[in-house]
């Protein structure tokens, strides 16, 4: 089985890829391989970079508060079961508070640092962080793992609090989904929203070597399959394709 989203707005889009890149530099992080703990620098940088952006921070506090707002009209509902109620709204809260204290954007921690800008800035040039270019650099990466590791954790902690919000973010818009099972005449499917301003989209696929190829705005849908071959060149799908699709909006 394979998942492939599609965001309707910037937000969630920043969000889905910060997930990613958080998702990455937390499995480089954990090995104890040289070489992929130069791999969660290069993607702290990237991490650093989205979250940079003007008004991301105010898009996702105004609309982890929107969330709160939701979820406080279920209060008196007897079918919600409060218990997990009080508990999503406690992370909220506690997802909101820390999101809005971090005052100093974490692109601004990388750049006060000197040896992570002398790798950034080697980056751009290929080969550019190797030995001869970069002797403390390849010190560092022969250091013991235990101590690299801790000082790519002090690196990402300032960022702790975007995880978590974006995390807690992701998890109850997916969860609000709704989704039905739908056929892809000769790998091909389109749709008219039903009205609603949706913002996210998700396609589950039961054969993973089908991906998916989707534009959509608030008027068309438009999915394509295809097969993804062993010389990697896509080829369209001839044969019609059950899938589910959701449709997520909190």
């Amino acid at each position: 089985m394979i998942i492939y989203e599609y965001p309707f707005n910037e937000l969630v889009r920043n969000m889905l890829r910060l997930e990613y890149l958080f998702d990455r530099f937390n499995h480089f992080a954990r090995s104890d391989d040289p070489e992929l703990h130069h791999n969660a620098l290069t993607t702290l940088f990237e991490l650093g970079d989205i979250s940079a952006r003007g008004d991301i921070k105010s898009l996702l506090l105004k609309e982890l508060e929107r969330q709160k707002f939701a979820l406080n009209q279920l209060k008196h509902a007897k079918e919600v079961d409060q218990e997990k109620l009080a508990s999503t709204m406690m992370e909220l809260e506690h997802a909101s508070a820390q999101v809005n204290a971090s005052v100093i954007k974490p692109n601004a921690l990388i750049g006060e640092n000197e040896w992570l800008n002398a790798i950034r800035t080697r980056l751009h040039t290929p080969g550019g962080t190797s030995p001869i270019d970069l002797p403390g650099f390849y010190a560092w990466r022969h250091s013991p793992a235990s101590s690299r590791r801790e000082l790519l954790q002090k690196f990402i902690y300032p960022m702790l609090p975007w995880q978590e919000a974006c995390h807690l973010f992701l998890r109850l818009l997916r969860e609000s989904g709704e989704s039905k099972e739908v056929l892809a005449h000769q790998g091909s499917f389109q749709q008219a929203p039903s009205g609603k301003v949706y913002q996210l989209m998700r396609i589950t696929l039961e054969d993973p070597s089908l991906f998916a190829e989707i534009s959509a705005n608030k008027y068309l849908v438009s999915i394509r399959l295809l097969k993804c071959e062993q010389d990697l060149k896509p080829t369209l799908i001839n044969q019609d394709i059950p899938f589910k699709l959701t449709f997520c909006q909190f």
